[in-house]
């Protein structure tokens, strides 16, 4: 399926040039149902990447818009290889597609910083995981992870029009 190459969130280039650098020289490229990129981990707000720090992005998801006759397995497969596949970034990527479970719209996505409010529930398993590196391939079991530990965070690239 093809992909879409985004253009970098000018907002990183202040706030963290590195990053900026790596992401604009990486050719990120996204599958047509994500509709969002996040940075979190070292290389995003929290700051603190060693040499050999990997870069942590999180393809948001509407599974919601994934049609009747796709597997839904098959497309998240896909927006991970697609982004992987396409990946020329001096540093390691770390990458998940992230989903709604909760009809929440995953609002908490929304926010830098992470505020109690911003949530549903308690904030534990509360998203939809699914992964294919670092040994593992296939949908995150529920195992307590607790998304505050995700913050901070920032936008690397959102769709203009989500369901376009």
């Amino acid at each position: 399926m093809k992909g879409e190459i985004i253009k970098i969130n000018e907002e990183i280039k202040d706030r963290l040039p590195k990053t900026y650098e790596i992401l604009k020289n990486s050719n990120l490229t996204v599958h047509p149902y994500v509709y969002k990129v996040i940075l979190t981990g070292s290389r995003g707000l929290r700051g603190n990447y060693r040499d050999n720090s990997d870069i942590d992005l999180s393809l948001l998801v509407d599974i919601n818009n994934i049609k009747p006759n796709e597997n839904e397995e098959d497309i998240l497969k896909d927006v991970i290889n697609i982004t992987i596949s396409n990946w020329k970034g001096k540093v390691e990527l770390d990458t998940a597609a992230v989903f709604d479970i909760n009809g929440c719209n995953l609002k908490c996505f929304n926010y830098e910083i992470f505020d109690e409010k911003n949530i549903c529930g308690d904030g534990i398993d509360c998203i939809g995981l699914y992964k294919t590196q670092k040994g593992f391939s296939g949908y995150v079991p529920k195992i307590g992870i607790d998304i505050k530990r995700v913050y901070p965070m920032i936008t690397v690239w959102e769709r203009s029009d989500k369901y376009s």
